[in-house]
């Protein structure tokens, strides 16, 4: 229970550095072998930390003052169940779903919080013929979402926030589907690659989205209670933009169509794309080496505004230098000419990523490369899973995203546009999300904790979005106690 795990006495700190600040630190006894996450009720103005070891999973509640509330403990399913795959909330009553390898066997786990219980109740899928292409809570409803292979149709299993199941079938075989040809096909063949297993690239507003992860060409977003949008990026001639109801599991696509390139431009080299979606914009990059196109629309496909630089002509439209980070922003250096920016992001992966505040859009063009495709040696270590081989699901993005640049190769610059994306002059602060990024790297407690090479790589870190502000927790592994910062914009 409680008081084997938290050793009452709690303390605040306050430090200026990047505006930053401790607001909560206490005493853990916490086993080698764990994993976190956290699942924040904006309603009920709480924050649930939950804390897996081998044998428990201990659940420790937090008032929006970071003060303890209470706490519960269940034993952890049984070894069939390799890891937590999502979530559901209602109220006060938390639901985590278990699964196993082949995600036929789920086990929920019900945490009513106010009564002080844990109910467990199993159910299987059958999963006939089906390949599950993402798992992911919109609206504190879990979804399973599978695809009958070889086809266009789609399952959703659905999760209420009661944990009750119900199975959805969405049929897009009259959707038309382009490959990196051109050719139609199904969507199976968009999200199964034979080449490769493609993955799905989850895109939260909870931060900015790094260009480590908004360069994957398969996107899929969540920004609406109601609709999940997934775009593919597959054909560098269009970003296709399914729409999926979750009312009534009705489905629209588009095909928003990239600029052309001339074919003095593009002097028969091949040329790449990417794309971004925000506030039903879409921000699509299109390159080669001579031309660089960042084009926004709507999602019906009319343009709001479109940017184009050639190889020797300054960025009209940044908002910073240009930076190369090598795995770290300590290993980060300005490029000086131009064309070395267009050549860097056509030879690796072209991306776009932005998030809105106070009714600007804030915006990064560049690319993201593996550092061990781009000559470099690269870390192989994970993050989370602590004592499985997957990641805890929730590290997955806001963790991820917080050190995906960690081995890759990345080249940027910043720009900044008004309502209607005209480009604006002002200059950029730093994002409460790279003040946590750089206090991460040079906070010297923080980067002693972890194990850089070791596959426990900041599997002790939360990082999440409550009452409008940045936290970010971190075991302290040197004075034995557990740390909240908080990071102002």
């Amino acid at each position: 229970m409680l008081k084997n795990y938290i050793l009452l006495g709690f303390l605040f700190f306050f430090s200026n550095s990047f505006s930053q600040e401790m607001v909560k630190e206490f005493d853990f006894k916490l086993d080698k072998k764990r994993d976190y996450f956290q699942i924040t009720n904006e309603a009920e103005k709480e924050v649930v930390l939950f804390l897996n070891d081998k044998e428990k999973v201990v659940s420790v509640r937090f008032n929006d003052k970071f003060e303890i509330k209470d706490s519960l403990s269940v034993a952890r399913p049984e070894k069939t169940f390799t890891e937590i795959i999502g979530y559901s909330q209602k109220n006060h009553n938390y639901f985590l779903f278990w699964g196993s390898k082949d995600r036929k066997q789920i086990n929920i786990q019900s945490f009513d919080l106010e009564k002080k219980e844990v109910v467990t109740k199993p159910i299987t899928l059958e999963l006939k013929k089906e390949k599950v292409i993402k798992e992911i809570t919109v609206n504190n409803t879990f979804y399973l979402i599978s695809i009958i292979k070889n086809t266009s149709i789609l399952k959703f299993y659905v999760f209420d926030s009661d944990g009750n199941l119900n199975e959805k079938t969405v049929d897009l075989s009259n959707f038309q589907f382009k490959n990196d040809l051109g050719q139609n096909v199904g969507l199976y063949y968009i999200v199964s690659d034979i080449f490769q297993d493609p993955k799905i690239e989850t895109i939260h507003s909870d931060s900015p989205p790094s260009l480590a992860l908004s360069s994957n060409t398969l996107k899929v977003y969540t920004y609406k209670n109601d609709e999940i949008i997934f775009t593919f990026d597959n054909n560098t001639d269009l970003t296709a933009v399914l729409k999926i109801n979750l009312n009534d599991f009705t489905a629209d696509l588009k095909s928003i169509e990239q600029p052309k390139i001339t074919q003095e431009e593009s002097d028969f080299i091949t040329y790449k794309s990417n794309s971004f979606l925000i506030d039903d914009k879409i921000l699509q990059i299109k390159t080669n080496p001579n031309v660089l196109f960042l084009t926004i629309s709507d999602q019906n496909g009319n343009r709001i505004n479109q940017f184009k630089t050639l190889r020797d002509e300054e960025i009209s439209y940044k908002n910073s230098d240009v930076f190369q980070e090598n795995g770290s922003i300590r290993n980060k250096k300005t490029l000086e000419k131009p064309k070395q920016f267009i050549r860097k992001i056509n030879n690796s992966n072209p991306a776009t990523s932005c998030y809105k505040l106070n009714g600007l859009y804030y915006t990064v063009i560049g690319s993201s490369q593996d550092i061990s495709r781009s000559g470099g040696m690269g870390m192989n270590g994970g993050f989370g899973g602590g004592f499985g081989s997957a990641p805890v699901f929730t590290s997955n993005y806001t963790i991820g995203n917080l050190i995906s640049y960690k081995d890759k190769n990345v080249v940027y610059t910043n720009c900044l546009f008004d309502s209607n994306f005209n480009h604006l002059d002002n200059n950029i602060k730093l994002s409460a999300f790279e003040k946590a990024r750089l206090f991460l790297e040079e906070n010297a407690e923080v980067s002693e904790s972890v194990s850089i090479f070791g596959k426990d790589l900041y599997k002790d870190l939360i990082i999440f979005k409550f009452n409008y502000s940045l936290f970010l927790g971190n075991y302290n592994k040197q004075n034995k106690k557990y740390q909240i910062f908080s990071f102002s914009e």
